[in-house]
């Protein structure tokens, strides 16, 4: 159980409609690092039941939360580490107390390790840990080109995209997710492209370049999946996608944030050659 050392009332509850214009508030404090979450609070109809939970002090937030199987935490910018290790406690209780499995915790570094430090004990070990995710952020950029040889991926792409987003998941994380739930992987895939969150470049019938959106708010999206075909690397596929995938959402007034493993010495160099900026630090655990 948690015990309190921060002396005043504390509640933890599950977002409910009446909730989210406080909670979009407090998550828009740091709107590039809290994008995810932005992005789920916006478009999830019932939030009560997307299990997004926050954490209040005297009625006052201190940590959003969303406690699906892939937990992502947000403190506010500045907050007391007193405050945030205890509602961070409050959060392990309810993770070890519920049914539901725990398949990753993706958030800001800090947070993640007052999580674990607390979890370690109560749950297995994860099979995967990329200890230093540092985070880009680039806005601005309507200098850069339009989607011209990039496009929007289309349902007569899904064949050939489900392979190709499963071969960037085996060597990011080691793991395919083909293997584990091959017809829900292939329908989160199905989804991104029905939502227009899939680009692809696509020579001679192959993939050779694609990325997708993982959030989008108002403000900003998050890049994820970057990814070349292994016989197309170093021929510059990436990088001219990128710039049009930028100068495209730059031109709708996006920022554009992703975070990258520290050991992938490429793809941060084309990260910072196409002026993407650091702006924090993720840490990542997967089951």
């Amino acid at each position: 159980m948690v015990t309190i050392p921060v002396e005043g009332r504390w509640s933890l509850k599950a977002l409910s409609d009446d909730d989210v214009r406080a909670a979009l508030e407090f998550l828009r404090l740091d709107p590039l690092i809290n994008v995810y979450l932005i992005s789920r609070v916006l478009e999830e109809r019932y939030p009560a039941a997307t299990q997004l939970v926050q954490i209040q002090l005297n009625r006052k937030t201190v940590l959003v939360a969303s406690l699906a199987t892939n937990i992502v935490l947000a403190s506010a910018p500045g907050m007391q580490r007193e405050i945030t290790e205890v509602a961070i406690a409050m959060i392990c209780d309810r993770i070890v107390s519920r049914a539901m499995p725990v398949r990753a915790i993706i958030s800001p570094a800090v947070l993640v390790e007052m999580l674990w430090t607390r979890l370690r004990m109560r749950i297995d070990p994860p099979t995967v840990v990329r200890m230093s995710q540092p985070i880009y952020a680039l806005q601005g950029r309507s200098d850069y080109p339009n989607l011209n040889q990039t496009r929007y991926s289309t349902i007569r792409d899904l064949e050939l995209l489900v392979p190709a987003c499963a071969a960037m998941h085996r060597e990011e994380v080691g793991i395919d997710p083909l293997e584990r739930d091959a017809l829900g992987y292939r329908e989160r895939v199905r989804e991104l492209i029905e939502k227009k969150r899939s680009f692809v470049r696509v020579e001679g019938g192959r993939i050779m370049a694609k990325c997708e959106l993982s959030a989008v708010t108002p403000e900003a999206v998050q890049v994820m999946g970057v990814w070349t075909a292994p016989e197309a690397r170093r021929r510059g596929f990436a990088r001219s996608m990128m710039r049009e995938v930028c100068g495209h959402l730059c031109r709708d007034g996006k920022a554009i944030t992703l975070f990258v493993n520290d050991f992938n010495y490429g793809a941060i160099r084309l990260y910072e050659m196409l002026g993407f900026q650091q702006i924090g630090l993720n840490r990542a655990m997967i089951w």
